[in-house]
């Protein structure tokens, strides 16, 4: 694709809590225009459209409607249906995590890309956080010696189930809160290390409106260290402010924090170094901080995006990518199962309520 042209983007699916984030991350660029919206509910499609003075066409419409690509931004469940509508019309494609209800469905998307020579890329805007890239750094520049072990920590926090509670609450559209939220982490795990040779999860049943894991802790085996990730469905912030990485190495000790971003090094003092600024101590100020870093994050996302469309560069994480991260979770899950079982089986412990 000529980078004189401007990008025609069609909205496929808006219902997602992030569409009208990737949307506006769209419709800021001078280069590309939201040309099409389209979603099952008709009533959710033209509330959407009319935000971008774009009209709402039909799935048949994708096919001569001259678009340059397809964002795929609504529910879960009807994420593959939209995704292979849109490749079958020879659209690429940027699929909202989690790209379906499992890794099987967003492997059919990855197949059928593969097939047809077309683009893909994933939501996952996390990664895009200053503090994984200072992550990544510290890991492939050697200045933490042989890494001994990472820690990782990721949550549904309380503003999130008070705005779209809903979305969590529905197991037809989410399988659970670590598939639905915890994966933005699972995908920065695997970024960072790699995949793991393997897994032991405990999970904890959700309570109340929550139909999965309350919470949910993983021991992730690589060749020559460990890592541990843990989740809670609902945690007591305002946005993913306590979402943290933690690595350490015989040289070196890292922490860092997702939004607002922030990185601090220990190369063996009792002092520890910023690598990034840190946050602001004010409350107010450290929103406002995380809010536009959010905003940015979404930026940094649609760039990939484009830049791969213009092809100069490639999908920093494609929908294979994306269903590999899936079958990581889908592993996890069946290891809290798995233990589940073992214990009620060999270990019997005195009954208590909650």
């Amino acid at each position: 694709m000529p980078d004189s042209l401007p990008v025609r983007v069609a909205f496929v699916g808006v219902t997602h809590p992030h569409a009208h984030a990737w949307a506006r991350a769209a419709h800021d660029r001078t280069d590309t225009l939201v040309s099409a919206v389209y979603d099952p509910d008709p009533n959710a499609a033209r509330t959407f459209a009319a935000s971008y003075t774009a009209p709402v066409v039909s799935l048949d419409a994708l096919s001569n409607g001259g678009y340059s690509a397809a964002v795929i931004d609504g529910r879960n469940d009807q994420a593959r249906v939209l995704a292979l509508t849109a490749l079958n019309a020879g659209l690429p494609v940027f699929l909202e995590k989690t790209g379906g209800m499992s890794s099987v469905e967003l492997q059919t998307v990855a197949d059928a890309a593969k097939t047809r020579g077309l683009l893909t890329q994933m939501g996952y805007f996390l990664r895009y956080s200053d503090a994984v890239s200072a992550a990544r750094n510290a890991i492939t520049s050697g200045s933490l010696g042989t890494l001994t072990l990472a820690r990782f920590h990721c949550a549904i926090p309380h503003q999130a189930w008070t705005t779209m509670g809903t979305w969590f609450a529905d197991p037809t559209n989410v399988v659970g809160g670590f598939m639905e939220a915890g994966c933005h982490m699972v995908d920065i795990v695997r970024h960072l290390l790699g995949e793991p040779t393997a897994v032991s999860a405990q999970a904890v049943p959700g309570r109340g409106n929550n139909h999965a894991e309350a919470s949910l802790s993983v021991s992730l085996q690589f060749e020559d260290f460990v890592a541990s990730l843990d989740f809670t469905a609902h945690e007591a912030n305002t946005w993913n402010e306590n979402w943290s990485i933690e690595l350490y190495g015989t040289e070196g000790t890292f922490r860092a924090g997702l939004t607002p971003s922030w990185a601090q090094m220990n190369q063996g003092s009792y002092c520890w170094s910023d690598v990034l600024e840190p946050p602001p101590e004010a409350e107010d100020e450290r929103q406002q901080k995380a809010q536009r870093e959010n905003v940015l994050l979404m930026q940094r996302g649609m760039d990939f995006f484009l830049r791969s469309l213009h092809g100069n560069s490639p999908a920093p994480v494609d929908a294979a990518n994306g269903a590999a991260t899936l079958r990581l979770i889908e592993n996890i899950y069946a290891s809290t199962s798995a233990d589940a079982t073992s214990a009620s089986q060999h270990h019997h412990f005195p009954a208590h309520s909650r």
